[in-house]
């Protein structure tokens, strides 16, 4: 058991913090990920990389070095790890109300786009509220890595319960149900608006624009993986070695996160990165022959 969790936490680093780190090369060099959705994305990244980081590196300290379960030190540490994760959820609402006001209300895009580092600022202050808020219930409640059992999950007092139903199920669930709202709403904005453009360049900007949406659709799918996995199915889980994996879902989510970037983004993203280096060797070549010919 050692060994396999071991592995585990590595591998889900390793392979998390590597999809990440190309994501947020895609979110660079990706035209279709400028200003305000961009900015969300890359936002997303960093705090995934922060939560695979922090995560890891506590559930790689060994027993007898690790600090207690109760002591300020491990408490801060899963607190830093629980906003991480509820500040990434907090983007996929995010994105898609930014889809939302850019296709359904675009005269709102610059005001939007003007306020975005606010919003950002905003949601941090209410994930942090959101996560103090085991302690405003009880200060016997907090996030523990068992490193007997390799397991996450959260102390067990009067208050777990109803911390659990109303700020992590139903928290996640209403995320889940304002992306699905917001997206179905835009995407029939899309179907059925009209453009005033030539028919070719209508399919061309129904087809970008769907794409988004349906980005942002699929971005439902880490939090309500995290939802079902976690609180419906773990509990009933028998295999140690799946009950490790399950218990860590809402850090492996972040390998989601980064792909659905990477899909939706990555081949614009390198063609655009060709072309530039393209440009770039043939500028470099036209001036060295220029000053070949000078020189001659």
């Amino acid at each position: 058991m050692v060994e396999f969790a071991t592995l585990f936490v590595i591998a889900t680093f390793t392979f998390g913090s590597s999809f990440c780190c190309l994501a947020l090369w895609t979110i660079q060099k990706s035209t279709a990920l400028r200003e305000s959705f961009g900015l969300l994305c890359k936002f997303q990244m960093l705090t995934d990389l922060c939560l695979l980081t922090v995560t890891s590196v506590f559930s790689l300290i060994p027993i007898e070095w690790a600090p207690a379960d109760s002591s300020f030190l491990s408490i801060v540490i899963t607190y830093i790890a629980e906003i991480s994760y509820h500040y990434s959820s907090a983007m996929h609402v995010l994105f898609a109300i930014n889809r939302f006001i850019y296709i359904v209300f675009p005269t709102l895009q610059q005001a939007w786009r003007k306020a975005t580092p606010k919003i950002l600022v905003l949601s941090a202050i209410v994930t942090a509220f959101h996560t103090i808020m085991m302690s405003i219930l009880d200060l016997n409640l907090y996030w523990v890595y068992d490193r007997v059992t390799y397991i996450w999950h959260m102390t067990h007092t009067e208050w777990t319960d109803f911390y659990v139903k109303y700020f992590e199920v139903l928290w996640s669930t209403c995320e889940i149900s304002l992306i699905l709202i917001l997206d179905t709403v835009t995407f029939g904005f899309i179907l059925f608006k009209k453009f005033k453009v030539s028919r070719n360049d209508v399919h061309m900007k129904r087809r970008v624009e769907s794409r988004l949406v349906l980005q942002s659709f699929c971005q439902c799918i880490p939090t309500t993986t995290v939802n079902v996995v976690y609180f419906f199915i773990l509990p009933h889980t028998i295999s140690p070695h799946l009950k490790i994996v399950f218990s860590s879902i809402w850090i492996v989510t972040n390998l989601l996160d980064a792909l659905v970037i990477i899909l939706f983004h990555f081949p614009q993203a390198f063609m655009n990165h060709r072309r530039r280096v393209s440009k770039l060797v043939g500028s470099k070549t036209m001036g060295t022959s220029a000053l070949s010919d000078s020189a001659a």
